[in-house]
């Protein structure tokens, strides 16, 4: 495969679970300000994430967080700019992509950049997340049920397991200063945030059925990191990267960087990764993902 295919493949896969995760991450916002709170301390994580930290942007009230996330053409981590990205990068590759998934990444484009702020307002901003979300899992499931196991493939999966990994810890780290393996109670805040992240991720009922009590941070850090079983886990995201890449080249550094971090959460115990706190190990996590993409570039993209 040439490395630009490549190369247009892991992005546009990127760009589709970073538009979904994005939703899930106002999801989370929309949810806390519903019951109160300092809605600074609500939203500012979001446009951190989004990247409004980083361009200088301090409008942390939720209409200057949404327009930032959801509608900024100029912010490459909108929504908007996410599924617009996606589909310049399917549109490059429509050759060795199903007909079926190329219609489902355009009408998805062609759909969002009519939404404006007038638009959103009158669908509501539940509605629309609801939207982004839904037609992310369309996206997949046209990707899973039309597509040949080939390295085009396994390129799409690659995008979207990093990206997923990416994400999961960020929203882990929205809250992780001073929770350590100790943290097994909450107050009402912790109660309120952690099931709102839970929610999120689709995994509140999951815990319920898992987990006797209320929610603490420490055990719904266990489900997100720990629990192989739970498709958002970090354990999980990287259970598909190393499959992955052992099927695209096993001998390669990004392959030997996988496995690494794959094993550390395998054979790892949550008492230990989170010996130094929560808020320590999501950094640390976040770094190795970042090497990990970056070796990916260099062994499969750098010619592209």
């Amino acid at each position: 495969m040439l490395s630009r295919t490549a190369d247009h493949l892991y992005w546009l896969s990127r760009h589709m679970e970073r538009a979904e995760n994005i939703a899930r991450f106002l999801d989370v916002a929309n949810r806390l300000s519903l019951s109160g709170g300092d809605k600074t301390a609500i939203w500012l994580p979001v446009l951190t994430i989004a990247g409004g930290a980083a361009a200088g942007l301090d409008d942390s009230s939720p209409v200057g967080v949404i327009n930032w996330s959801v509608l900024d053409a100029g912010n490459s981590s909108s929504i908007h700019s996410c599924l617009r990205a996606a589909r310049e990068n399917a549109h490059a590759v429509r050759s060795v992509i199903p007909n079926e998934l190329w219609e489902t990444i355009n009408a998805t484009w062609l759909e969002a950049r009519t939404i404006g702020g007038p638009r959103l307002r009158e669908w509501g901003l539940e509605g629309f997340l609801d939207w982004v979300k839904e037609r992310s899992h369309s996206y997949r499931g046209v990707t899973y049920g039309t597509m040949v196991r080939d390295e085009s493939f396994h390129f799409l999966r690659l995008g979207t397991f990093l990206e997923r990994a990416d994400n999961t810890a960020r929203l882990l780290g929205v809250r992780a200063e001073g929770v350590t393996a100790a943290s097994t109670g909450a107050d009402a805040h912790d109660v309120l945030h952690w099931g709102a992240v839970l929610r999120s991720v689709g995994a509140f009922r999951a815990f319920r059925s898992l987990f006797e009590g209320e929610v603490s941070p420490v055990s719904a850090a266990n489900m997100l990191i720990m629990m192989p079983e739970m498709p958002r886990s970090l354990h999980a995201c990287l259970d598909m990267v190393t499959r992955t890449l052992d099927t695209l080249s096993g001998q390669s550094e990004c392959a030997r960087l996988a496995g690494a971090a794959h094993a550390n959460l395998h054979w790892g115990r949550l008492d230990n990764l989170l010996a130094s706190g929560l808020d320590r190990f999501v950094a640390e996590f976040l770094a190795s993902n970042n090497a990990l993409g970056e070796q990916i570039h260099t062994d499969f993209m750098l010619a592209a």
